[in-house]
């Protein structure tokens, strides 16, 4: 990564350009991911990249350039001049001052130090646990573990300058069960910010297998109105079509379900949506987002109602707001987009510790464990219309698997219909979700 007096340099001879304000973005890591496949290593990969970016505003245009050769910035700041001249003027383009920044738990030490054999024995012990766990279990695909450090720094000329670095893990594997000539299959995954120990990492295949052999011999569905309860993996799906309509981008371009809707009852009253970037240990987490906006908890929907939407600088001058810390890069190669950090469903009403809880509460109905097509849904209408998957429960307990079954509705109705949850708030990636029970919802076979 480059050195401050690195940075330094590009920012004074932007400066010496005359009339021209300047960000440098630089972003450096290094991985390792490991795959296995019958007890042997089916892939490795190792991999390093670093590079950075300038982004310059003149005259309110702006322009941005980038490169992974270090030495090549008098080049890259150049490029970016020259592209702003071809943009058109914009006023609400700004970069932020000078910011004071909390540290965030995001770094750990022991993910720093581990080797290629460390995370391959962890896909293997993935891969054995999930072919352990039952006789039916025949095949198991992807079991893959992987560990990653990275480094962020940006700064510019309006006296702005940060840096952090952060590690990741992840973890993710398919099982196949078999029996009497039926076949199913069970997926599931982890990341965090911090290496889980051992048993973390195996239960990932364990996890996998049980949701394959649950699905063994399952039955055609018929179509009815029903209760169900959505598992916390499916929920966060959901959540993340949810997501999009959050953005202030998507509102203020029409692109959301959400637009005019401010201030208003749209969900269940049970129902609260907050974005944290400063929870800690989290994927998302992070001291300030991709234009250096000190992060913060940002409370989305506040028991129903509509309570704001996430935004970054230039949405946020837009509507003549603050941002909420919510801008995202894909790289070094993007401009600061809007987007999500760790977005989560909190309960504002009745929990229940656990599963078999909520299914004695619900009765009868349909416990969805998978769903498929969940991305197709209309993000601007709402309309959905999924295939699922899961467990018909009745009178309380686990009756028998249920496949090919199809569930629709609109998002706004199935978010108000929410009368319910389990307690424990589970994280996949950067969405986050209590398990759900929603009443009237349309099942046809």
């Amino acid at each position: 990564m480059p050195d401050s007096e690195f940075i330094s340099k590009i920012l004074d001879a932007a400066t010496a350009k005359g009339g021209v304000k300047c960000e440098v973005f630089a972003a450096s890591g290094t991985s390792i991911e490991a795959e296995a496949k019958d007890g042997e290593v089916e892939n490795l990969e190792r991999a390093q990249s670093a590079g950075f970016s300038i982004r310059i505003l003149k005259d309110g245009r702006q322009g941005l350039a980038y490169s992974t050769d270090f030495g090549k910035w008098p080049e890259v700041l150049d490029n970016a001049l020259e592209a702003a001249k071809w943009t058109q003027r914009d006023e609400n383009i700004v970069f932020s001052p000078h910011q004071n920044y909390t540290d965030v738990d995001i770094y750990d030490k022991n993910i720093v130090s581990v080797k290629e054999d460390s995370v391959i024995a962890m896909a293997m012990d993935i891969e054995k646990t999930a072919l352990n766990e039952s006789p039916k279990i025949k095949r198991v695909r992807n079991a893959s573990a992987s560990v990653s450090v990275s480094e962020i720094q940006i700064a510019n000329t309006e006296g702005l300058s940060g840096s952090y670095s952060s590690t990741h893990c992840s973890f993710s594997v398919m099982a196949m069960a078999e029996e009497n000539g039926d076949t199913q299959s069970g997926w599931h995954y982890e990341t965090g910010r911090y290496l889980p120990d051992t048993n973390t990492a195996a239960n990932v295949g364990k996890t996998a297998a049980i949701r394959a052999l649950e699905l063994l011999h399952a039955k055609a569905f018929k179509s009815l109105k029903t209760s169900i309860v959505l598992d916390n993996s499916v929920a966060v799906d959901f959540l993340s079509l949810i997501a999009s309509s959050l953005s202030s981008e998507n509102v203020q371009k029409g692109k959301s379900m959400l637009c005019g809707k401010l201030s208003q009852a749209i969900f269940s009253k049970h129902v609260n949506i907050i974005d944290d970037a400063t929870m800690p240990k989290n994927s998302a987490s992070r001291p300030f987002d991709s234009e250096g906006v000190p992060s913060q908890r940002t409370v989305l929907i506040n028991e129903g109602t509509l309570s704001g939407y996430l935004y970054n600088l230039y949405t946020a001058r837009k509507d003549n707001v603050k941002s909420t810390g919510n801008a995202a890069r894909g790289g070094i190669k993007g401009f600061p987009l809007v987007g999500s950090s760790n977005l989560y469903i909190e309960p504002a009403g009745d929990t229940h510790k656990n599963l078999d809880e909520m299914f004695k509460g619900m009765g009868t109905g349909l416990y969805i464990t998978d769903a498929m097509g969940v991305h197709m849904a209309n993000r601007i209408t709402g309309d959905f219309s999924v295939g699922v998957s899961g467990i018909w429960i009745e009178n309380g307990v686990r009756a028998y698997p249920v496949k090919e079954a199809v569930m629709s509705g609109n998002l706004l109705e199935f978010f108000k219909n929410i009368e319910a949850f389990t307690s424990e708030i589970k994280f996949y990636g950067r969405y986050g979700s209590p398990s759900l029970l929603i009443k009237d919802v349309d099942i046809s076979g």
